[in-house]
């Protein structure tokens, strides 16, 4: 026997089985008119011309044909026509389409629904195994009943993110000035949306409790001749709850992206304004002159303020032909040494450094003799380094231990009375007579 290809069968078929947009919109408004009850070919024009006209498709010269032609394919697959009464009435095909859609459509968001029919699943399947019946009974009366219904919550769900999303797209290319409006209403719908696909997740919560009880009859003897069932049932559980997760991740990656447009549609509405804003005062200001200076003045009596241009403007230099043109070359002058004279530096400068060391020396002989023996009498050492050096010398040296004594004070005491003591052999020179002690 050949296998049911249902691709192949539909292709054939698919026109009889789906009518095309206003031929289900026909069937659709026959249907919320009279359900199950009969209806004449009147009335079924009447639909059509509503249809049309609600389409934009108000009048047609081929009317009457277009009524006909749309009679006669519905008649294939989703009306019945009675040729006595000459009446018409829904196929069951027709109808259960026209069911469900309604249905679909109707259907609201019911998380204690679900949680309900989850309660009645797992009593219904404890009592099942206590009572030792046969589980694909359960399944039967069940759990295939309730299915389907639990499946359209979700898709219910779903659809409503997809709403949202179509909606996001629409309202970020429209020029409406209440679209922030708009696109936060988007975003707490959204969060709603979340919210109940969370309640709808504790709702499946019974669901583990249910599997638990499957696996309990797995492990009895006859297990084996339920595994189908058992795995249909569980593999429900597991979709479920992954869907439900896939709804809650599809609005976590839209969310951002809203508060990102929000965020750029805000900055770009301030630069709008703004630019509106400085266009309304240009249009509504006029320049006044005082004096030599320009000042705008805005409108509704608003302080006025200077102009200043924020451009530039160009200066006009003169130069001279004499700045830019070349310059004329300069001999070098050349350098000579004078010898005569650095020799004269050269002495200069050693015997300013050779006094240096001299007076170093002078002054430390003073200090260490002053350490050693607690008092110092100038006038000897005065002496003596005049007969081995200079007087210059000699007197830069006392000028030196001086300043050293007078800067420690609390360490060395200074006598000097104006009693004068001469050099034993050079009768021009005479000190007064000094005495440094160490306290």
């Amino acid at each position: 026997m050949e296998t049911f290809n249902l691709y192949r069968e539909a292709k054939d078929q698919y026109e009889k089985l789906i009518p095309e947009k206003n031929d289900g919109l026909v069937l659709i408004s026959l249907y919320a008119k009279y359900k199950d009850k009969e209806f004449t070919e009147e009335n079924i024009v009447a639909i059509i011309n509503k249809v049309f006209k609600d389409q934009g498709n108000e009048s047609s010269r081929t009317e009457y044909n277009r009524n006909n032609n749309i009679i006669l394919r519905l008649q294939e697959s989703f009306l019945w026509r009675n040729e006595t009464k000459r009446t018409y009435q829904f196929k069951k095909y027709g109808l259960e389409l026209c069911q469900n859609i309604e249905k679909r459509l109707i259907e609201k968001y019911n998380p204690a629904k679900i949680k309900r029919f989850f309660d009645e699943l797992f009593h219904s399947l404890t009592k099942n195994i206590e009572e030792n019946n046969d589980f694909n009974l359960w399944i039967e009366d069940h759990f295939d009943i309730r299915m389907p219904e639990l499946i359209s919550q979700i898709e219910i769900l779903d659809q409503q993110v997809n709403e949202s999303v179509s909606e996001f797209k629409t309202n970020i290319k429209s020029e409406d000035d209440n679209i922030i409006n708009l696109l936060n209403e988007i975003q707490i719908r959204l969060e709603i949306i979340k919210e109940q696909a969370f309640e709808l997740k504790n709702a499946f919560q019974i669901s583990y409790d249910i599997d638990e009880l499957l696996t309990s009859i797995l492990e009895r003897n006859e297990g084996y001749n339920f595994i189908k069932n058992i795995q249909k049932v569980q593999n429900f559980h597991d979709s479920s709850r992954n869907q439900l997760e896939q709804v809650s991740k599809r609005i976590e990656k839209i969310k951002p992206r809203i508060r990102e447009f929000i965020y750029d549609f805000n900055k770009k509405d301030f630069d709008r304004k703004t630019n509106k804003f400085i266009n309304h005062l240009l249009d509504k200001s006029f320049i006044k002159r005082e004096g030599n200076s320009k000042r705008i003045q805005l409108p509704n009596n608003l302080s006025e303020f200077k102009i200043k241009s924020v451009e530039i403007l160009p200066k006009f230099n003169v130069l001279t032909i004499r700045e830019i043109s070349p310059k004329l070359a300069i001999d070098v002058v050349k350098r000579q040494i004078d010898v005569v004279k650095r020799k004269e530096l050269v002495e200069k400068t050693l015997k300013w450094k050779h006094d240096k060391e001299r007076i170093m020396t002078w002054t430390d002989i003073a200090f260490q003799e002053l350490e050693e023996s607690g008092s110092l009498d100038f006038a000897p050492l005065f002496f003596r380094i005049i007969d081995k050096d200079t007087i210059i010398i000699a007197v830069k040296t006392a000028h030196n231990i001086l300043r050293k004594c007078t800067r420690n004070k609390q360490k060395y005491k200074i006598e000097i009375k104006p009693n004068l003591v001469n050099h034993s052999e050079k009768k021009g020179i005479a000190l007064w007579q000094m005495k440094i002690q160490k306290k």
